[in-house]
């Protein structure tokens, strides 16, 4: 009886641990977590080094922050499921993809960061640009801009002094991505030219939940060719704001 007490007491903390992380996109020292949570620290460092054998929390060397690991992206995945993002998205996908000819992706934010859920791949499948599970931050790429330009304006700075200004291999300077995001949110939809590899584009917009929240965002790669003139990538970023639409629309959002 005093075992089961202790396993369910251990797991509710763990659980604890993981809903702290959660708040805290650029992680957590042990010490913010135990006093967060009032529990002595031998009991926190015990849970967390749990987590992290199962790969559910990482640790930064460097840093010794925790934060969220990529094995939860499985179990959200599962999750999403019943929220039917990913069913309702597929179909979206494949018909970007078989109208396109080419690869499409479903895509959330953890975090700072965003990672691809669902893809589909077309005729002319880009195998290095995105593959499921792959975690970039979200100023990195249309897709992920797509989420980061619907952000709330305190995240937005946040991201902004965390990640652009002390980054000193950042490529986008934060007047530069603060245009980018605004033309986003004034078109409903994002372009990037060679942000993961020369030679591309991508192209993705925002998908809103009943709330009129931002959740996801839906997107394509492609190979920039010389028949991929301006406004061809006009109209092609007509056709996936129009997909992102009705994938919107089929989680409530009206």
């Amino acid at each position: 009886m005093l075992l089961k007490l202790f396993m369910i007491k251990s797991l509710s903390k763990a659980i604890e641990i993981l809903e702290v992380l959660k708040k805290s996109p650029k992680g957590c020292s042990l010490f913010q977590i135990y006093t967060t949570l009032g529990i002595p620290k031998s009991t926190a460092h015990g849970i967390l080094k749990t987590l992290m054998e199962k790969v559910y929390v990482l640790k930064d060397e460097n840093t010794h922050f925790y934060r969220l690991g990529p094995a939860l992206i499985s179990l959200g995945k599962v999750a999403s499921l019943e929220l039917n993002i990913q069913n309702i998205a597929y179909l979206a996908l494949e018909k970007l993809s078989l109208e396109l000819g080419v690869d499409s992706f479903l895509m959330i934010p953890i975090g700072y960061k965003g990672t691809i859920i669902e893809r589909v791949d077309g005729l002319q499948s880009v195998k290095i640009i995105e593959n499921y599970g792959n975690e970039f931050y979200l100023h990195c790429g249309a897709m992920r801009k797509a989420i980061l330009a619907y952000k709330e304006a305190s995240f937005i700075e946040d991201y902004m002094k965390d990640i652009i200004e002390k980054n000193e291999n950042t490529q986008i300077s934060q007047s530069k991505l603060k245009q980018d995001l605004n033309k986003i949110k004034d078109e409903g939809v994002a372009v990037s030219y060679g942000e993961y590899a020369k030679g591309t584009i991508g192209i993705g917009a925002p998908i809103y939940n009943s709330s009129g929240k931002v959740i996801a965002s839906l997107g394509i790669n492609l190979l920039e060719t010389k028949d991929l003139t301006d406004e061809r990538v006009k109209e092609l970023k007509k056709i996936v704001r129009e997909k992102s639409a009705e994938v919107s629309k089929g989680m409530g959002y009206l």
